[in-house]
């Protein structure tokens, strides 16, 4: 049987390097890390509650947040953590693998479109490489939030659309299907930014390259198929809450793009540009090489023009928006990717590495760095009660991180001996992959506020909760709830993020939040088979405003206990497990 010339480009030996280079990345830094890493606060929890109570409520139409209606996104990412939880378990590594996984499918779309852009499965896989080894992506891509599986999507529709263009007859026409499919899951993940992103993309697109035609007549079948996508959700979750639209649309949209210093997270217009170059570390201290390159290569080729419009347009479009986050932007690296690739190859094609002084320097200050990491690790205390740096007592991780460094700077040596530019630059994507495991794993927890990596603290306490009415603060209850899943947690003074739900659904939020003035009334229905367990940061004021309502015989003394920024009270004070 004849062999396609695909084929017998993947047997040639620098792709096949690339393309391994790529799975090894991929499975070190995306999964083999998961678990390891305690949770995000509140982010994670809220997006590991979420989940859990559509799994035990069977509300699958509706998400809900400790019982209240919570309509700040759709549903699809819920559905993702779900189905993981399901399979794998109610744990950290469930938690965060739909986010790994759409990361993942982010790459593997940069990888067609590179390679349908250049013809090379070497180019096309360090593409993904950079990609995957750029800071922001192995952040997001390992953090239960919902940018990783929308920004998969997102790319999804975009490559899908581009590959659309590219074919014929029926092949296209599956293409556009498929483009407008990713669309409407995009919507169902994270909204209206699903329909933005392709256009600020695609449409000037295709009037830079003059397919005025093309402009108004393909887009048809992408957008049937992303209606009948997002349709039948939407439709479901007007019926169940008629609500859920308006405030969707107006609060989470509008509000959030014209709001100026009243938006949510309000920040200067050159904040993405900023998150950006940051977001691209350690690929963005090989720009100066990366502009060569493509100013070598030029920008003539429809794929190039397409890249720039992908890159710079939509980040100029959110600028402008009164709320930012540097998450924001994330659909934006792989254009990003696919032209530092393609620059560097470009760059060492024409002039190789000369091995200079100067060109080993980064690579012998990281295998100094990880040699004195290794060197210290006997004098870093071991546990956490005598000063140590994590709560577990683990200084094994110092030693890994040692590893990580010393392997990073070897590394990048080799790299500079490699003779083909496609391994030098798969090397240097290597170089760094230990390192985005490593270093989150050494978040020294131990010298960290509690409330920053509050589960271990919390989950000791799930039996005492099991048992009482739980008021826990608006910072904390998120966590709370994922730490006690057999309890129903209150909130203790501003309800925070619940407000708006809890004012508009009186019949589900009835009782569930408990204001300062409110405390003593609560105190007085705890006994000792049921007393009630309050958990809340700032503990110094919280502890003076217990004091005083005590000191004026409103509530009797409780039990008390403060770690760092955590205030646990417990009444009646014999019903404490702690004195």
């Amino acid at each position: 049987m004849r062999r396609s010339s695909s084929t017998r480009l993947m047997e040639c030996h620098p792709a096949r390097f690339c393309v391994w280079a790529l799975c090894i990345a991929f499975v070190v830094i995306y999964l083999i890390g998961l678990a390891w890493r305690p949770l995000v606060v509140p982010d994670e929890a809220r997006y590991a509650v979420i989940p859990l109570e559509m799994i035990r409520t069977g509300e699958w139409i509706v998400p809900h947040l400790l019982g209240i209606e919570y309509f700040e996104k759709p549903v699809l990412g819920y559905w993702m953590t779900a189905v993981s939880f399901l399979f794998f378990g109610e744990n950290a590594f469930s938690l965060r693998l739909p986010s790994a996984l759409m990361t993942g499918i982010m790459a593997w779309m940069l990888v067609l479109f590179v390679r349908r852009w250049t013809g090379r499965w070497d180019l096309a896989a360090l593409g993904g490489l950079v990609l995957l080894t750029s800071l922001e992506p192995a952040v997001i891509g390992t953090t239960a939030i919902l940018d990783a599986p929308f920004s998969g999507l997102v790319v999804a529709t975009i490559v899908c659309f581009y590959l659309g263009t590219r074919a014929v007859g029926g092949r296209r026409f599956g293409w556009l299907i498929a483009s407008g499919v990713a669309c409407g899951c995009a919507f169902l993940t994270k909204g209206f930014l699903a329909f933005a992103f392709p256009v600020l993309v695609l449409a000037p697109w295709l009037a830079w390259e003059g397919r005025w035609r093309d402009l108004f007549t393909l887009p048809w079948i992408p957008l049937i198929a992303t209606v009948l996508t997002a349709l039948p959700w939407s439709l479901a979750v007007h019926q169940h809450a008629t609500e859920y639209w308006d405030y969707f649309f107006w609060h989470e949209h509008i509000h959030r793009y014209t709001a100026g210093e009243a938006a949510q997270h309000p920040e200067p217009w050159w904040m993405f540009g900023f998150s950006l170059l940051v977001g691209l570390i350690p690929w963005i201290f090989a720009l100066p090489l990366v502009v060569s390159g493509l100013l070598r290569r030029g920008f003539g080729s429809p794929e190039s023009r397409l890249l720039v419009c992908w890159l710079v347009i939509p980040i100029v479009f959110l600028s402008f928006s009164s709320g930012k986050l540097p998450t924001y932007i994330l659909p934006c690296f792989p254009a990003a990717a696919a032209l530092i690739a393609v620059g560097l190859v470009e760059r060492f094609k024409h002039q190789p590495a000369a091995g200079r002084a100067a060109e080993r320097l980064p690579g012998g200050v990281l295998i100094v760095l990880g040699v004195l990491a290794i060197v210290i690790t006997p004098w870093v205390p071991m546990q956490y009660a005598e000063g140590g740096p994590w709560l577990d007592g683990g200084t094994w991780r110092l030693v890994l991180v040692g590893v990580a460094l010393l392997w990073w700077g070897l590394a990048d040596w080799w790299s500079l001996t490699a003779a083909q530019p496609q391994r030098r630059v798969a090397i240097g994507g290597l170089a760094a992959m230990l390192a985005f495991v490593a270093i989150p794993l050494a978040l020294p927890t131990g010298w960290m506020m509690t409330s920053k990596v509050p589960m271990p603290f919390l989950s000791q306490w799930e039996d005492l909760a099991r048992n009482s009415r739980s008021l826990v603060d608006c910072d904390l209850m998120h966590a709370a709830q994922f730490a006690w899943p057999d309890t129903q947690v209150d909130v203790y003074g501003r309800a925070g993020e619940l407000q708006w739900g809890m004012k508009k659904f009186d019949h589900t939020s009835r009782g569930r939040q408990v204001y300062r003035e409110a405390l003593p009334e609560a105190v007085a229905d705890a006994t000792p088979e049921r007393p009630l367990l309050m958990v809340a940061k700032v503990p110094l004021v919280r502890l003076n405003w217990i004091e005083r309502l005590v000191n004026a015989g409103q509530i009797p003394q409780p039990a008390v206990l403060i770690e760092d920024d955590i205030l646990v009270a417990v009444w009646p004070e014999e019903a404490a497990p702690f004195k």
